[in-house]
């Protein structure tokens, strides 16, 4: 290669690498700042902020270390909260498609936002802005899991029980028009509040052939089935588990793991509702 070309290259090469650590460095400071805008919009009880993110930092891993460092604030400011589980979402093709995603997500579940039923009373939430509704099924860790599980097969293992369950995530943008994977995912998934009812052996239920309706006043709301949930409840938490542990998080014994929603994400409206998954029932009542 002629001498002059050589040196032209070295220099274009040296003055990419500096470009792409600039490039870089300030992406980090921007996670900060992003995480810092929803935290205290979130704390406030303010519609979360839709952040004009660069395109080129508007990545997977960009979006989880913006929700790493939310939850950490979150968690540092409410000294005795913890991190009682982990949720699944998108795990419908509607889901994806509505929040431009090939992908499904996840997001922790804070213990404060844990209410625990034995199904048969009736449970009562206040009604809160954005406040949305989604029966789905929810399984508790029996041992720490550590390590990515080869399958299915050994998934189930690590299981004690399973539960009927319902989220209450608050999906409460200043404009929703405009979020999408990068913005819910950062934000934490409209992580809230989470309803867990009794606990089953997960080798006596058909966790994959689960059909649910949730009524309101007696009125069919919403239905649907296990397998919505990336075509099915072993198939959805094998996903989890591995992600959760690829994306920084951990997995202690007795944590809840949500899998998604089966059906149609609602809004909450006030009334008294049941949610029937045949092998069990929960009653609950939403209040102005």
């Amino acid at each position: 290669m002629n001498p002059n070309k050589r040196v032209a290259l070295f220099f274009a090469i040296t003055l990419l690498s500096i470009g792409l650590a600039m490039q870089s460095a300030f992406a980090a400071l921007d996670l900060e700042a992003e995480a810092d805008a929803l935290f205290t919009a979130i704390s406030s009880s303010q519609p979360i902020p839709v952040i004009d993110t660069p395109e080129v930092e508007r990545t997977e891993d960009n979006a989880y270390a913006v929700q790493k460092i939310l939850f950490d604030k979150i968690l540092a400011a409410n000294k005795g909260d913890s991190i009682a589980g982990i949720k699944g979402a998108l795990t419908a093709p509607a889901q994806m498609k509505r929040f431009e995603s090939s992908v499904p997500a996840l997001a922790p579940l804070l213990r404060s936002g844990l209410t625990e039923t034995n199904g048969s009373d009736l449970v009562e939430f206040k009604s809160f802005k954005g406040m949305m509704l989604e029966v789905e099924l929810t399984f508790k860790t029996a041992v720490p899991i550590t390590e990515p599980v080869k399958d299915e097969t050994a998934l189930k293992t690590l299981f004690a029980s399973v539960h009927p369950s319902i989220e209450i995530p608050q999906l409460y943008f200043a404009d929703m028009s405009k979020v999408k994977f990068f913005e819910i995912v950062e934000a934490g998934v409209a992580s809230k509040k989470f309803l867990v009812g009794p606990a089953f052996k997960p080798s006596g239920v058909d966790v994959d052939n689960v059909n649910v309706k949730l009524l309101c006043d007696g009125n069919t709301v919403n239905e649907g089935k296990s397998s919505d949930a990336l075509g099915g409840q072993w198939k959805a938490l094998l996903w989890i588990v591995n992600n959760t542990l690829a994306h920084g998080y951990t997995l202690d014994a007795g944590q809840y793991i949500m899998t998604g929603a089966l059906g149609s994400m609602i809004p909450a409206k006030p009334g008294v509702y049941k949610a029937d998954y045949g092998f069990s029932a929960l009653n609950f009542k939403v209040s102005e």
